[in-house]
């Protein structure tokens, strides 16, 4: 599989783009995951702190949104009504 991320090569049929917003739908559900472990680990009385880590997390999360509804938009721009809105 080519690099979700890559904004310049983005495919223009309706099927790849459902089958890339799906992957990234994945990832961000594993994302939310990744920061609510996070969130759930810290204990800032004992010195247990993931800020870093959560906003890190946190970025990555905006940026597969936007990817992912990058992919949505292109979907919807060339009329693919038979796919799966996410």
């Amino acid at each position: 599989m080519r690099k979700l991320l890559d904004d310049a090569s983005l495919p223009t049929d309706a099927g790849a783009l459902a089958v890339e917003a799906a992957e990234l739908e994945r990832r961000l559900d594993a994302c939310r995951v990744e920061i609510q472990r996070l969130m759930d680990e810290e204990d800032p009385l004992r010195g247990i702190v993931h800020s870093a880590a959560i906003h890190q997390a946190k970025q990555s999360l905006m940026m597969l949104r936007y990817q992912r509804d990058l992919r949505v938009a292109l979907l919807n721009r060339i009329g693919a009504n038979d796919h799966t809105p996410l």
